[in-house]
């Protein structure tokens, strides 16, 4: 069977700034229907840490003093009350008092209960399972409770009350949430201050459990306690030896958050969900944020951290905590400690991380996996195509890329990595059983994979930057052959993150490579909801403005939905149900059309949303984005066709699949034409380039051809060629040794026909 090879093409007849054509844009809010979900009460909490910084420069000897003037112990017993302060969540400034009594003295441990909420929320049936798993057992180890297994595995709990039992105070934490609405709460805090004698202070070992609307009479609601339980006291347990004093500062917040997501597993207690970490693996890794971001970096923290203990044991997370040192320093001390002695360090364990996170087995490699259920793979940018060409990507700090190939055979591939060598690729071959095999690769050599589609299924490559200081760019193309059969174009790479609050009568598209001698089988629409979306199929002109709507190819194509149930999106996840549930596909196969060159996919939108349904989108890098917006931006006077954004990375790309037949018999006729029948210009390779590209035409007849070199302003910087060619196929290469780092576009005049194609050039 003979290959034929689809070219990807972005054609820009236009000198419009690049900056014009691209804007940023909010999608639609999503929230979960009525059901709470947790939020996190760290950034509140860590605006507060000046206040012990301040106090700790007024009082640099404060922890030597109070051992000087131990505390009697509190002796609390069952039946006793006292108010405690607590914050208000919801204030910058908060803090208040909350009557309670104690309702539970153990071995190590004495509950107390907001009185507002006793009977109500709170029974002694729930004050007495919180305090049997504080004291006695947990899912690890039915003889060890939180309070051991936690001190065994992270050290030891501070005592600045001379009492070590810990004042655990279930109440209803002033959060916002309101009951019956779409509302965020805070299941638990610790809070450092109150080791300090200070304003607003208890001056004790106490935590916060929420009770509403944690509900810990259900068996969901007392997991939910407890794991926060095991949450916040390895945090009480971090901050004592990391409390901000000298030779103690406190941990960066990654750090400290992952040993306390590690700290529910090591007492038995699931794994948070690990979606939001698989779909955002390329961001830097220590990263911190704050809004719904947070819930990506806890998952990422949980990652890392659980891989650490997985592969070294409890005695590593010890060995963190006690460091003297912080950030990425501690880790390496903490590996440095270990015994038996392990030469690894944070760059090895990263890289071994970043294999791990693809592949997920220890039997292929003991460092490539988990023995924590609930750590499953990560979701690789899909390409169906063997032909495929990414444009530049760049790698974040401590980060790594996915891409995975499936689809066709005799794989050729080549990563660029511009001169750096500061990447480090793997290809992961699978096949249809699931044997893996892993090969290493270096930048800038082209590597055959003879047996991908035969015995190998899929290929994933992955792209890891194991350099916590400083993000590396790199670009991949590659070949292969296409059994007849049909044809997936996606471009697509990520599940499904939302809609765009569009406006009635903006239009939404995606334009597709053509195919040679292709005929369109269907196509694939993600909805939002039941109901309908119209549109039409098109010839793509080349360019985004003034439309890439060409010739109609087909009107009145309607996508219904008759989805009993609307997809939930979840809240706490930040995700939609994988895989989504409200794939569309329609069938063409009777209409006939040709798409041998680029088409176009287009929706016309209607209604206002909810109300009327909406096609989904995903986040993903914006080279090389192929959906098109056609609508009225803020601060825009009039309506164009935009290429939007999510951020100053990532764009916004619509779940639109086409699905093209091909036969042996066009494959052939594609490959045996002598001379071309038309004037066509190929996307310049290789791309970005440094410091030269190769630039191929093909000329149906003779004739005098010119190829114009322009800046990104559109000025003309160099002629290239000038000259009269042959009928056939040629290339020509270009030399920017003397040009900056940047856009350009190389525009070919054939008599009265122009062609305009965007380059790259990287230094």
């Amino acid at each position: 069977m003979k290959s034929f090879l689809v070219v990807f093409i972005i054609c820009i007849l236009s000198f419009e700034p690049i900056s014009a054509q691209t804007v940023q844009y909010q999608k639609a809010e999503e929230k979960s229907e009525n059901k709470p979900y947790q939020i996190d009460a760290r950034h509140f909490l860590a605006k507060k840490d000046v206040l012990i910084t301040n106090f700790l420069k007024e009082n640099p000897n404060y922890f030597q003093e109070i051992k000087l003037k131990k505390k009697t112990a509190w002796n609390f017993s069952v039946g006793s009350t006292k108010s405690w302060f607590a914050e208000d969540l919801t204030k910058n400034d908060g803090t208040y008092s909350v009557p309670s009594t104690c309702r539970a003295v153990g071995t190590n441990c004495y509950i107390f209960v907001e009185n507002s909420i006793w009977n109500t929320r709170v029974t002694q049936a729930n004050v007495n399972a919180v305090m049997e798993a504080f004291d006695n057992s947990t899912p690890a180890n039915s003889q060890k409770g939180i309070y051991e297994t936690v001190t065994e595995v992270f050290g030891d709990a501070p005592d600045v009350d001379g009492d070590p039992k810990i004042i655990i105070l279930i109440l209803d934490i002033v959060d916002g949430y309101e009951a019956g609405t779409n509302s965020g709460y805070t299941a638990g805090y610790f809070y450092g201050l109150n080791q300090f004698a200070t304003s607003g202070s208890n001056i004790a070992e106490i935590y916060y459990v929420d009770a509403d609307p944690l509900d810990l009479s259900t068996a969901n609601g007392l997991n939910t306690a407890l794991n926060t339980t095991a949450h916040e006291f390895q945090h009480m347990v971090h901050f004592n030896y990391h409390d901000g004093s000298s030779g103690k500062p406190f941990q960066t917040t990654f750090i400290n958050e992952g040993c306390s997501e590690v700290s529910s597993v090591v007492c038995g207690y699931p794994l948070r969900d690990q979606g939001l970490f698989n779909n955002e693996y390329n961001h830097y890794l220590l990263d911190w944020r704050s809004g719904d971001a947070v819930l990506n970096d806890y998952a990422r923290a949980a990652r890392y951290i659980i891989y650490l203990y997985d592969q070294f044991g409890p005695r590593i997370l010890g060995n963190i905590v006690q460091s003297i040192n912080i950030d990425i320093p501690s880790i390496n001390d903490a590996l440095n400690k270990l015994k038996p002695a392990t030469s690894l360090r944070f760059p090895e364990t990263l890289e071994n991380w970043m294999v791990a996170n693809a592949i997920n087995s220890t039997s292929v490699d003991p460092a490539w996996g988990y023995l924590t259920a609930g750590t499953n793979t990560v979701n690789p940018r899909k390409v169906s195509n063997p032909n495929y060409s990414s444009g530049v990507t760049r790698v974040e700090r401590a980060a790594a890329d996915y891409i995975e190939f499936e689809g066709g055979k005799n794989l050729k591939v080549n990563f660029d990595d511009f001169g750096t060598g500061k990447l480090i690729f793997k290809a992961i071959k699978k096949t249809s059983t699931n044997q893996i095999d892993v090969e290493d690769m270096v930048a800038n050599t082209e590597y055959t994979f003879s047996d991908f589609g035969s015995v190998y299924e899929s290929i994933t490559f992955a792209i890891m930057n194991v350099d916590a200081f400083n993000t590396y760019n790199y670009s991949v193309t590659s070949s292969g052959e296409f059994d007849a059969g049909n044809i997936v174009l996606a471009y697509d790479e990520n599940p499904p993150t939302g809609v765009l609050g569009l406006a009635n009568r903006d239009t939404v598209c995606v334009y597709f490579d053509g195919v040679p001698g292709g005929k369109l089988d269907s196509i694939r629409v993600a909805l939002r909801q039941a109901g309908s979306v119209s549109g039409g199929i098109y010839e793509f002109t080349g360019e985004l403005r003034p439309s890439p709507l060409g010739k109609v190819l087909m009107s009145n194509l309607t996508v219904t939905s008759n989805i009993a149930e609307r997809p939930v999106y979840d809240q706490q996840s930040q995700s939609y149900p994988v895989p989504f549930p409200n794939w569309i596909t329609v069938d063409l196969k009777s209409a006939n059309i040709d798409v041998s060159k680029p088409f176009v996919v287009a929706f016309m939108v209607e209604g206002t949303y909810p109300d009327k349904n909406r096609i989904m989108i995903t986040e993903q890098p914006y080279i090389d984005n192929h959906s098109f917006t056609f609508f009225t931006p803020t601060g825009s006077e009039t309506p164009n066709w935009y290429n939007i954004t999510a951020s100053e990375t990532t764009a916004y790309a619509y779940l639109i699949r086409s699905y093209v037949g091909v036969t042996a018999t066009d494959i052939e006729v594609e490959l045996a034409g002598t001379l071309p029948d038309e004037f066509t210009v190929s996307q310049n390779y290789p791309n970005p380039f440094n410091p030269s590209t190769k630039i191929e035409f093909a000329l149906p007849v003779q004739d005098n051809v010119k190829l114009n070199i322009y800046n990104g302003m559109g000025e003309l910087v160099q002629t290239v060629i000038n000259d009269e060619f042959s009928a056939g196929i040629h290339s020509v290469n270009f030399d920017g040794s003397d040009f900056a780092s940047g856009i350009y576009f190389y525009q070919i005049v054939v008599g009265n026909r122009i062609e305009t194609k965007k380059m790259i050039l990287m230094k």
